[in-house]
């Protein structure tokens, strides 16, 4: 019987959670990519931008034609986020506000989805709560639920996936979890590519598992029904290989240092890096690139692993548990390390792109300290000794990074000016760029009246109030390279 005392401690946690995600967002700033999310939402992207460029002075009302589904779905970028904000948008209205919330809700979302998947992983016990605690502290979520981009929705999607992985695997063999399933992976690999590599591991497993037990005709099509929709779905969409050829036009044009010649070397120390801080090691982030640290920390994963396997942990399911997430958690670090190389690009080595792993590296850690902490004959202060030595550091991060506002977004006078334009009801401007005027008219009330006129002689916008004009200076500073 389920111990209702603990999980009522478990749904207090998860609410407390959800409760604390909303209460410490921070005041809103741009990184380089949202303001692109925001844009290609309203249709409009690399691929029709230029027509306005050749007219030169151009009305919010010849920008708002370009914003339709089949722009935001087949001349868009790769995810079905686009356009969930176009439509998103179509009913709550342009603010920034709307596009920050949508994220939040997908954070609130994951934390829910987390939960249940700690329950398949982890079990009724406290140690769920634990899992929830090191999840909502990670350096990552709350991160990626605060910014206006799709890898908050692809790690609810790949959570999702998650659970029914577990299910099909641990609980029952149905046509039903393997459907599931699929629909699930083929939604996250639309949200984000590089959810593949989480995906990648769950047809291994199942038939590592099953092996030729698998090919029963009810399995096929259970895995036919969303494998065809994803062919369906890349008749008319980009590829990712294609998706990657424009990442790389888009990195390369940054305004910010990009290693074109990786290495051996630094690629080998990022590896290791990533290896530590994916499963909460987070050493390396005090140590910069040190390398007894970095191979201390990994030391440290691969320690908890073999004690784990080994030692603590019983029963034969829980070890292939353990065994399962060791794969999903690490081999997010090998593919990336990979893909890093093969386009000479450390941005990959950013954290957001290890985002769909994170969920199965916590509940490795905190299998561990079940196991750990079930232990009675091993000594209570060496217990909460080997404890600290895990989640410690990761708390200390959190703690330091939510006491202090850091402004480091872009400078982005054009918020200003979305707000100057709507308090004083101004109608006529000019603009250093097109994509200043696409970014602007992407916040403005629906059927706004404006006229934009490009001055690409100036860096800065002047806005026409009657007999008068304010100057906003707009800072070359990369807001939307693609355009």
């Amino acid at each position: 019987m389920i111990n209702t005392g603990v999980k009522k401690i478990n749904l207090f946690v998860l609410l407390a959670c959800m409760v604390l995600t909303v209460a410490l967002r921070p005041k809103k700033q741009l990184y380089f990519d949202e303001p692109f999310q925001i844009m290609c939402s309203k249709g409009i992207s690399l691929w029709n931008v230029q027509q306005f460029t050749d007219k030169g002075t151009f009305t919010s009302a010849d920008l708002n034609k370009e914003n339709t589904f089949h722009n935001v779905f087949f001349i868009g970028a790769d995810s079905i986020h686009y356009v969930m904000l176009h439509y998103l948008t179509a009913l709550f209205g342009n603010g920034l506000g709307v596009y920050v919330y949508f994220s939040l809700l997908w954070g609130l979302l994951s934390l829910v989805a987390f939960y249940v998947l700690c329950r398949k992983v982890i079990g009724d016990n406290i140690y769920t709560s634990v899992a929830l605690v090191l999840f909502f502290t990670d350096i990552m979520f709350l991160n990626q639920t605060y910014s206006i981009r799709h890898y908050i929705m692809g790690l609810f999607v790949t959570i999702m996936s998650g659970i029914y992985f577990f299910k099909y695997l641990f609980e029952e063999k149905s046509f039903k979890n393997l459907l599931w399933l699929g629909i699930w992976c083929a939604v996250g690999i639309i949200t984000h590519y590089f959810t593949i590599y989480i995906i990648a591991i769950y047809p291994v497993a199942i038939l590592i598992e099953e092996k030729m037990k698998f090919f029963t005709w009810k399995k096929i099509v259970a895995l036919a029904i969303p494998v065809l929709a994803l062919v369906i779905y890349f008749q008319f969409h980009w590829n990712p290989l294609q998706s990657s050829d424009y990442y790389q036009h888009y990195v390369k044009s940054q305004h910010i240092k990009i290693n074109n010649d990786i290495g051996l070397r630094p690629a080998v120390s990022q590896f290791l890096r990533s290896i530590a801080v994916n499963f909460q090691v987070y050493y390396p982030l005090f140590r910069g690139k040190s390398a007894p640290v970095l191979v201390g920390s990994v030391l440290m994963v691969l320690a908890v692993y073999i004690v784990g396997l080994w030692k603590l942990l019983p029963g034969t399911e829980d070890k292939k548990k353990f065994n399962l997430l060791l794969v999903m958690g690490i081999f997010s670090c090998f593919f990336i390390t990979l893909m890093a190389v093969k386009t000479k690009n450390n941005m990959l080595f950013s954290f957001r792109y290890f985002l769909f792993s994170m969920p199965f590296c916590v509940l490795f850690i905190s299998l561990f300290i079940r196991q750990l902490c079930a232990q009675g004959k091993m000594n209570l202060v060496l217990k909460i000794a080997v404890v600290a030595l895990l989640v410690a550091p990761g708390f200390f991060k959190f703690i330091a990074a939510h006491r202090r506002y850091v402004d480091n977004g872009l400078e982005c006078n054009q918020l200003v000016v979305v707000q100057e334009i709507k308090d004083k009801g101004i109608h006529k401007m000019e603009v250093p760029r097109t994509v200043d005027a696409v970014f602007i008219n992407s916040l403005l009330p629906a059927n706004y009246d404006m006229t934009y006129k490009l001055n690409t002689a100036t860096d800065s916008a002047t806005l026409f109030t009657g007999n008068t004009t304010e100057k906003y200076r707009f800072l070359d500073n990369g807001l939307v390279v693609m355009f």
